[in-house]
C-alpha cells in the first residue's frame, strides 16, 4: 500500500503540471507576442519530444528494470527546463529563440514521466493489486485542481505561469523518492519480438486509430483556450471550464473497471473516437460561451474512456517483458499525432476561427473512429498475427 499511495501522489503532482501547462501556456505565449509558426513550434515541442523520450525510457525500463531511478531523472530534467523558462521570462528574455532550448529540455524529460508511471500502475493492475483506473484518476484530479487554481494567476504576467509549472515539477521530483527504484529485471526483449508485435495487423490498426484521434485532439489542446477567450471567457472561467472536463474524466476512470468487464476495449475505443468527432463539431459551431462549458463532460468519454481503453489493450496485448516498450511505442504514436496536429491547427484557427479548426478536427476524429471500428472487428475475430 505505501507504494500505491506514493504512485497516486506522483500522478496527482505530475498531472497538476499539465493542469497549468495545457490551458495556460498557449495564452502565455500569445501574450508574449509569439504567434504563427513560432507559436506552433513551441506548443508542438512537447508532443514532438514524446516521439523520442518514451520509447527510449521504455526500452531502458524494460532492459534494466528501472522505475523510480528513471522517474527521478525525468523529473529533474523537466524541472531544469522550465526553471530556465521562468528565469528567461523574468529577465525579459522570453523570445522564441531564447525559449526554444529550455522548452525542448522540459518537453524531452516530461514526455516519459506519465508513461513510466503508467508502466508501474499497469504492472500493479496485471498482478491484481489495484485497477489502473483507480490509480490514474489521481492524475486527473491533480490536473483539475491545478487548472482551477491557476485560473487565479495572471496569464499575461511574465513569470507567474512559468514559476507555477516549475514549482509543481519540483514537488513531483520530491515524490519520486518514495517510489520503488527498480523491479526484478525481466527477460530482456529482443528486436525480433518487438518487430513481431509491431507487425501484427491488430496492433497496426490500433496505432493508426490512436494517431488520427490524437491529431484531432491536438486542436483542443492548442486552440480551445484561445477559442474560449475569443468567446469572452475570463482566465478564471477558462480554468474552471477545463476542470469540468477533467472532472468528467475522473468519473469515467473511477468506473472504468466495471465498464471494461462488460465491453471489450477495442469497442470502447471506437465509441470514444466517435464521441470525440461529435464533440469537435459542437465546439466549433454552437454559439456563445456557456454552451462550450456545458459540453465539457464529453471530455470524460472523448479522452478518459479512450485513454483507459487504449492502456487496457496494451496491458493485455503486450507480453510482460515488453510492457514498457509497448507503452513507449503507443505514447510515441499519439505524440506523432499531436505534432502533426499542432503544426497545423493554429494556422487553421487563425484563418477560420474555431468553426473551421474544430470542424476539420471532427473529420480527422471520424477517420480515427472508422479505423477503430475495423480494429474492433478484427480483434473480435481473433486474427492477431504476432506471437505472445
Amino acid at each position: 500500500m505505501p507504494g500505491v499511495v506514493a504512485l497516486r501522489l506522483y500522478y496527482l503532482a505530475s498531472f497538476a503540471v499539465l493542469g497549468v501547462y495545457l490551458p495556460f501556456f498557449p495564452p502565455w505565449l500569445a501574450s508574449r507576442g509569439i504567434e504563427g509558426l513560432s507559436f506552433g513550434l513551441l506548443t508542438a515541442t512537447f508532443p514532438a519530444m514524446s516521439m523520442i523520450g518514451p520509447p527510449v525510457f521504455g526500452l531502458v525500463a524494460d532492459a534494466l528494470g528501472l522505475r523510480g531511478h528513471l522517474l527521478r531523472v525525468a523529473c529533474a530534467g523537466a524541472f531544469a527546463g522550465f526553471a530556465g523558462v521562468a528565469a528567461l521570462a523574468g529577465g525579459g528574455g522570453g523570445s522564441f529563440a531564447a525559449l526554444l532550448l529550455p522548452v525542448v529540455v522540459f518537453a524531452f524529460f516530461r514526455s516519459p514521466m506519465s508513461m513510466l508511471a503508467d508502466v508501474v500502475a499497469l504492472e500493479a493492475a496485471r498482478e491484481g493489486h489495484v485497477p489502473y483506473g483507480a490509480t490514474r484518476l489521481f492524475g486527473s484530479m491533480g490536473f483539475l485542481v491545478a487548472a482551477v487554481l491557476a485560473g487565479g494567476l495572471e496569464p499575461t504576467s511574465a513569470v507567474q505561469i512559468p514559476l507555477a509549472i516549475a514549482a509543481l515539477l519540483l514537488v513531483t521530483l520530491g515524490v519520486t523518492f518514495a517510489l520503488p527504484s527498480r523491479v526484478p529485471v525481466p527477460a530482456r526483449p529482443s528486436a525480433a519480438q518487438i518487430r513481431a508485435l509491431l507487425a501484427s495487423a491488430d496492433v497496426r490498426l490500433f496505432l493508426a486509430a490512436a494517431f488520427f484521434a490524437q491529431a484531432a485532439f491536438a486542436c483542443y489542446d492548442q486552440c480551445f483556450s484561445l477559442h474560449l477567450l475569443a468567446r469572452g471567457a475570463s482566465p478564471r472561467i477558462l480554468g474552471a471550464t477545463w476542470a469540468v472536463g477533467v472532472f468528467a474524466e475522473v468519473v469515467v476512470m473511477a468506473n472504468a473497471g466495471a465498464l471494461a468487464a462488460r465491453v471489450r476495449a477495442p469497442v470502447l475505443l471506437a465509441v470514444a473516437y466517435g464521441v470525440a468527432a461529435l464533440r469537435w463539431i459542437l465546439i466549433g459551431f454552437v454559439p456563445g460561451f456557456w454552451p462550450l462549458f456545458a459540453l465539457q463532460p464529453l471530455h470524460g468519454i472523448a479522452f478518459g474512456l479512450a485513454w483507459i481503453s487504449a492502456l487496457a489493450y496494451v496491458k493485455d496485448r503486450a507480453p510482460k517483458h515488453l510492457l514498457g516498450t509497448a507503452q513507449g511505442v503507443f505514447v510515441a504514436t499519439v505524440s506523432a499525432g499531436s505534432v502533426t496536429g499542432m503544426l497545423s491547427w493554429i494556422h487553421v484557427y487563425r484563418r477560420g476561427g474555431g468553426a473551421l479548426a474544430f470542424g476539420c478536427a471532427a473529420l480527422v476524429s471520424a477517420i480515427a473512429c472508422g479505423i477503430a471500428i475495423a480494429f474492433a472487428r478484427r480483434t473480435r475475430a481473433g486474427r492477431n498475427e504476432a506471437p505472445r
